[in-house]
């Protein structure tokens, strides 16, 4: 255990392991997840498997990580918010986008159509779905919307994920404050009009 704790500190296992992500991101968005192995990572990362393996079990341990940091990362940004309603919402909004402006390499790869639509949905369900869109639900409620809580959010959920895919796939992305006024005009006039 101690072993593993000094390894981990090393320079060297911090180098190997940004190598090693650097290498399958890149290799998801040339390729796709489908198509990758571990000995096209070791190959692009110029280590020996043994390296890889001190690392990861295999490339579905490697994406579990990155679910993981993502995962945690939206929720606590989602979490941060003190404000409610609609301030909320927008705040969380932006939050995010900053988010996955600053990270877009690895966005890109994980949510595109060469990535893992396992992963993606997770990442629908866990955060889009469960955390969210419940906010943005409570926020529009305010508005007197008759459509039953469930399907409201599930609706949320399907379009905030989609307008994100689009926007992640554009060459000219909007502003983290431009999508999020996009977005918050598009459900606004949706909810509106019920």
């Amino acid at each position: 255990m101690n072993q593993r704790r000094r390894t981990q500190n090393d320079l060297r296992f911090i180098k190997a392991e940004h190598v090693i992500r650097s290498s399958f991101i890149c290799l998801i968005a040339e390729a796709g997840f489908e198509e990758l192995s571990v000995t096209g990572i070791v190959t692009k990362a110029h280590i020996g498997r043994g390296t890889f393996y001190l690392h990861y079990k295999d490339k579905y341990d490697l994406l579990h990580t990155f679910e993981k940091e993502i995962t945690a990362d939206m929720q606590e940004i989602i979490r941060s918010i003190q404000t409610a309603g609609l301030e909320a919402v927008r705040q969380i909004t932006i939050k995010l986008f900053t988010y996955f402006e600053d990270n877009i390499t690895i966005m890109q790869a994980l949510f595109g159509q060469k990535g893992d639509l396992g992963f993606q949905n997770r990442i629908k369900e866990m955060v889009w779905y469960a955390e969210f869109s419940k906010i943005f639900v409570r926020s529009i409620r305010e508005f007197g919307s008759a459509v039953p809580l469930e399907y409201l959010a599930s609706y949320i959920e399907s379009s905030i994920n989609s307008l994100f895919l689009t926007w992640l796939r554009k060459e000219n992305r909007e502003s983290p404050e431009e999508i999020t006024g996009i977005i918050m005009e598009l459900m606004l006039t949706t909810m509106r009009s019920s």
